[in-house]
């Protein structure tokens, strides 16, 4: 059964149409409360896809149900990755087997998976991280303490939970206080796994997020709230002043961009930093990487061969992700990487971006102002993507069916999917290399 949008938006799932310079059509509503939120996740399952969900198999279906499966490729995300993006671009997005090197557990990194989807307003992850945290034996009240009620947690969590939802909101802002804090209760191997994991969190919910994919039909979410939470007003959510209701998602706070010339100094001060997270060394990398890169290991692929498994597969996903296709969409995934990485102040992604633009040869690799500001000289279909890319980067919880359906327009599924997967590598790959201060090469 198919709601109406006009009821949809009575249930908090989506935002009525509203004013030319407001959130449109099909924008997702932020629940205010646990109640609204339970609501919400529940009628996520009768969210209409922005691209056409492939059907599972009923045996697909029966595996997706059994009780404690962790097999996300039978359920919607798996089967929307595998279809639009296949193998090579969805390796390294979550450890499937014990990683080394990680050793928070899995309850811990699910905390902080479902803080980062409530910052973002991705009903589809919070649902996931619902439903695993309740199977580890989470009570109702913990979870909902996790939505800004956080004195029954320990120290070391709260601080977790604090440095998780500012790197989620303001990777722009990240300082070395955030690293050092952490210090406190973990020690670098472990703020190394924080990091990877938020980034690839974020990643996850703006690709669900962005392609609205419907929940499960088989979870259950109108559970009983105890009185303490039912009308506890969100922490974490990016709901607007004085929202007491669901409403659209507050505008994300970013500065005004910086000149060429302030840009040219944050890049040169990125080149001689000193990284805030330890790098296995060039030996270690490169027994792990064997011939992927010809020359010196970049910092990057350095500090994610701290996890052997899921680490060396995202570095490998990143490299496909990066050149796949052909040279007209390669240039065009470079300039989306540009524009996402100004917009999060990520200089080492922003140095990586032109260093691609230069290597394909675009006549702005060295001067790209026109990617920040005026986008005039750009065709329509180049100018869809870069909205894309600026809008999903910065404000994933106001993306809109318009913004899905403009992609569309100049682009067939696939290649939409992986416009869209690009600005979510984007968003892990900023968070990463900024959190961790690497240096630029």
């Amino acid at each position: 059964m198919r709601f109406p949008h006009a009821a949809l938006a009575v249930i908090g799932l989506v935002a009525p149409a509203l004013a030319d310079d407001a959130p449109g059509p099909g924008t997702p509503t932020v629940p205010a409360t646990r109640e609204d939120l339970k609501r919400a996740l529940e009628w996520s399952k009768k969210a209409a896809p922005r691209l056409p969900l492939p059907a599972p198999t009923a045996e697909q279906r029966a595996k997706a149900a059994a009780p404690g499966s962790r097999d996300w490729g039978v359920v919607n995300n798996g089967l929307m990755r595998n279809y639009y993006l296949g193998p090579e671009l969805t390796a390294g997005a979550f450890p499937r087997e014990p990683e080394p090197g990680m050793t928070l557990g899995h309850r811990s990194q699910t905390m902080l998976f479902w803080i980062v989807s409530r910052a973002n307003n991705c009903t589809y992850c919070m649902g996931h991280q619902e439903s695993k945290l309740a199977a580890d034996g989470l009570s109702e009240d913990r979870i909902a303490g996790l939505d800004g009620d956080w004195a029954e947690y320990t120290p070391a969590e709260r601080a977790a939970f604090a440095f998780t939802r500012k790197l989620t909101f303001e990777p722009n802002a990240m300082t070395d206080a955030d690293v050092r804090n952490l210090r406190a209760h973990y020690d670098d191997a472990q703020i190394t796994e924080i990091v990877y994991v938020v980034g690839a969190f974020n990643a996850m919910n703006r690709w669900t997020g962005a392609l609205r994919i419907p929940q499960e039909e088989h979870r259950v979410y109108l559970t009983p709230t105890s009185d303490k939470f039912t009308s506890m007003l969100s922490a974490v959510a990016p709901l607007p002043a004085g929202a007491r209701a669901p409403a659209c998602a507050r505008p994300a706070s970013r500065p005004p961009l910086e000149s060429a010339a302030e840009v040219e100094a944050a890049l040169s001060a990125a080149r001689s930093r000193t990284p805030r997270l330890p790098l296995v060394d060039e030996a270690g990398a490169r027994a792990l990487y064997k011939d992927a890169y010809p020359g010196t290991i970049p910092e990057y692929a350095r500090l994610l061969a701290a996890f052997p498994r899921v680490g060396v597969a995202r570095a490998a996903g990143h490299r496909v992700d990066d050149e796949r296709g052909d040279p007209g969409f390669r240039r065009l995934k470079a300039q989306m990487a540009y524009i996402a990485a100004r917009q999060d102040r990520a200089w080492y992604a922003v140095g990586h971006a032109m260093n691609r633009m230069a290597a394909l040869k675009l006549p702005d690799a060295h001067e790209p102002a026109g990617l920040v500001g005026d986008w005039s000289q750009y065709d329509p279909a180049t100018r869809a993507a870069f909205h894309l890319a600026r809008k999903l980067t910065v404000d994933p919880a106001r993306i809109d069916d318009a913004d899905v359906a403009d992609l569309r327009k100049y682009y067939d599924d696939k290649q939409v999917a992986e416009l869209i997967h690009h600005v979510t590598e984007c968003a892990f790959f900023d968070r990463l290399t900024e959190a961790a201060g690497l240096r630029l090469e």
